[in-house]
């Protein structure tokens, strides 16, 4: 079967559903408050949700820990990458970079930044050519910040 990377256009709730149970609860304000200026991106196979994720174009309050630089970022047309999600299924087939491929492709002279909570996926976005610039100082609930490039500055 072909998979097929597309821009959402759909209800958004189709996306949603697969995520976790505590991201779809985290999500739903953030998307009430902020999902028009932000994009679901999904990859499809058979014309099922396979792989998704979220590009947001404005600040969002879960941008917190890294305030300054996520303003930044905003304020230089640098976009967030939030809520990559693969289903559990087809963990394992590189979607996920798949994904973040397409991403890039899709609008080739565009920044992307992320941030991570779980320090396991830091080689998974290194990979990805994203770097690594920055480590959240809460020390309860650490974070990384993610930053890919294009040629164009971001930010900095």
């Amino acid at each position: 079967m072909q998979i097929e990377f597309k821009k959402y256009n759909r209800d958004p709730n189709d996306f949603f559903r697969i995520l976790p149970h505590d991201w779809q609860e985290t999500l739903l304000p953030i998307w009430t408050k902020n999902g028009k200026d932000a994009d679901v991106f999904v990859l499809c196979e058979a014309e099922q949700i396979i792989a998704g994720g979220i590009v947001f174009r404005g600040f969002t309050d879960e941008m917190n820990s890294f305030k300054t630089a996520a303003l930044s970022f905003i304020n230089s047309e640098c976009y967030y990458i939030g809520y990559l999600w693969v289903i559990e299924s087809r963990r394992g087939e590189d979607l996920g970079s798949l994904w973040l491929k397409s991403v890039k492709e899709y609008d080739p002279k565009a920044n992307y930044w992320l941030t991570i909570e779980e320090e396991k996926l830091k080689n998974f976005y290194i990979k990805n050519g994203f770097k690594l610039l920055k480590e959240s100082k809460n020390k309860g609930n650490k974070e990384w910040l993610f930053l890919f490039e294009t040629a164009i500055n971001c930010g900095k």
